[in-house]
């Protein structure tokens, strides 16, 4: 789910048709925090601030803290700069729903600090 997410990026440089693959089922309640994500660019998508296309993305780190909850940590890299998110999920019937989606441009709004420390 989440690379098809990215993947949706990628080829269709909508971020729209990407949340729409993230949040297929999330429910209601679910804790969506866009508000640092950059509006796209492209045909139709002139806009200050606007980022794009996406170049490619990586799975920064992924947590299972029970066998029914994940979170990962992930980046989608743009010719402007990097897009830092995290992925909360919760397993229902046996497929991932995402309960909880942040995404922004400034890494220490997402991710915690020891990912950012991280060197290697």
């Amino acid at each position: 789910m989440i690379a098809n997410g990215f993947d949706t990026f990628k080829s269709t440089g909508s971020s729209r048709e990407a949340l729409a693959v993230w949040l297929q089922g999330a429910p209601a309640t679910a804790n969506i925090d866009t508000v640092g994500l950059p509006p796209d660019v492209g045909p139709g998508f002139e806009k200050p601030g606007a980022i794009g296309p996406m170049e490619a993305y990586e799975v920064v780190a992924v947590y299972s803290t029970t066998p029914r909850l994940r979170r990962i940590y992930a980046v989608a890299y743009f010719p402007q700069g990097p897009l830092f998110c995290r992925f909360d999920l919760y397993r229902v019937k046996g497929a991932w729903v995402t309960y909880g989606l942040k995404i922004h441009t400034v890494p220490e709004l997402v991710l915690p600090i020891e990912l950012i420390e991280k060197t290697g």
